[in-house]
């Protein structure tokens, strides 16, 4: 077609769960961006590090964006950034850190596109302390299909502005955005707390929750459900000479993990794997913190996704209000004890605020819970229980890392979720961007 160029490429999500034939093309005009039909479905991608299909299916074209990956204006004595929606956060990281600034609200894979970003309002180390992704952006530009680009920002239709974030790219193609930097601490040093289950856990981390950086480990065995440790960075005005220099995009994690043959995360791989960490983690201490590692800890997590073999992972999370938490941890351990699920990690993390929208946020603890094989029936039956405890005790789900739930417990657990669903459509004429995820849950 006269314009522009499609290829027939396979998608796959990140969690390996979803795989799908798609058209693509991938621009490198802004005019190239617009050259589709008016009429022909569509949805942005970046570097496809979503675990779910947010960026490709629905039998709509994938637009990569990669090409649009510039830094556009910086101010270094304000620490105000603009850019193109294709610069991946680890870049960015990398340029903010060499003027004196850093993007404060950072998701774990240095490849997440800033577009992506703001598709997801992901969160970052600590959102009980920072919030998500939208709390430091100031604007962004979106196209439409007609061929028009609108920029929004709280002041200037901050309709389309607030449907964006956790809009999964339903409102149009992020384009540009304007973010706000924040200074960097001089270093970090890293304090291991110790706890035995849940309760504990929870504990620790409201008493911690204006650290910088503040989440927990956790296994998910029956015999030691809860147990790990709490790891809190707190910021120090000393400077560490032994802090490692952030590294250079040539060790990023991969935007896709070629899976071993072989899963080790079976039952005698997971005891193995979680009395390592215990011996290596779980003790009461303090040390200092590379901000690499702080900024980028799945980079060194290439064995583990790799571990789970072609089957692939499956990951659950669910931001419980404080006041349901320890009635939710009780019967997620009985659920575990019944079920026996293979279970990889459990992680733990704060939040405060309001939710918003489809947004993984609000005030409370949230738990990430990572299986293997999640396709056997014996897992998927877990991932179902959990579900349901999940909605039977106000919790909220992670729509985007989620690629298990089905419509029914997302309109279940989201209030509101039809009128913010209707506030996303009305961004979205005709449907016309669309994903699998989007498909999926009936957005």
């Amino acid at each position: 077609m006269r314009g522009y160029a499609l290829a027939d490429v396979d998608l796959t999500s990140f969690d390996r769960q979803l795989t799908i034939r798609c058209r693509v093309q991938r621009p490198d005009r802004y005019r190239l961006i617009d050259a589709l039909p008016t009429d022909a479905p569509r949805i942005a991608r970046g570097s496809g590090v979503s675990y779910v299909g947010a960026s490709f299916g629905g039998d709509a074209i994938t637009q990569d964006l990669g090409a649009f990956d510039r830094l556009l204006g910086f101010d270094p004595q304000t620490g105000r950034l603009a850019l193109e929606a294709g610069a991946r956060i680890g870049d960015v990281q990398r340029f903010a850190l060499a003027h004196g600034w850093y993007v404060a609200v950072s998701p774990g894979h240095p490849g997440a596109t800033i577009g992506g970003c703001i598709a997801a309002d992901v969160h970052g180390k600590n959102p009980a302390r920072d919030g998500t992704f939208r709390s430091i952006v100031d604007a962004i530009e979106v196209s439409t299909p007609e061929g028009g680009s609108v920029v929004a920002s709280a002041s200037r239709h901050p309709e389309l502005f607030a449907a964006t974030f956790a809009g999964f790219g339903l409102t149009g193609t992020i384009t540009r955005a304007t973010m706000q930097l924040a200074r960097p601490p001089a270093s970090l040093v890293l304090r291991r707390i110790p706890v035995r289950n849940f309760v504990e856990a929870a504990r620790v981390l409201r008493e911690a929750a204006n650290a910088p950086l503040l989440y927990g480990w956790h296994e998910g065995s029956p015999a030691h459900f809860g147990r790990g440790v709490i790891r809190v960075g707190l910021a120090s005005d000393v400077t560490d000479a032994r802090q490692d220099p952030l590294p250079s995009g040539t060790r990023d994690l991969p935007d896709s993990i070629q899976p071993w043959p072989f899963a080790v995360w079976n039952r005698s791989g997971i005891a193995l794997a979680n009395s390592w960490l215990r011996l290596r983690w779980c003790r009461a201490g303090q040390s200092s913190l590379p901000l690499a590692s702080a900024l980028f800890p799945l980079n060194d997590a290439r064995f583990y996704f790799a571990a789970y073999g072609s089957a692939g992972l499956a990951e659950a999370q669910w931001l419980l209000p404080h006041v349901r938490f320890e009635s939710f941890a009780e019967a997620l351990a009985g659920l575990v004890a019944r079920s026996k699920p293979r279970i990889a990690m459990i992680a733990s993390k704060a939040f405060a605020g309001v939710a918003h929208g489809f947004s993984f946020d609000g005030d409370g603890i949230a738990l990430a819970i990572q299986i293997p094989a999640p396709a056997e029936p014996s897992q998927r039956a877990f991932l179902e229980s959990l579900a349901e405890l999940g909605v039977g005790h106000g919790g909220r789900p992670n729509l985007i890392k989620d690629s298990t739930l089905d419509a029914s417990i997302a309109r279940r657990a989201i209030a509101g979720f039809e009128d913010v669903r209707s506030r996303l459509a009305l961004h979205n004429d005709g449907g016309m961007h669309r994903s699998a995820l989007s498909m999926r849950l009936g957005l």
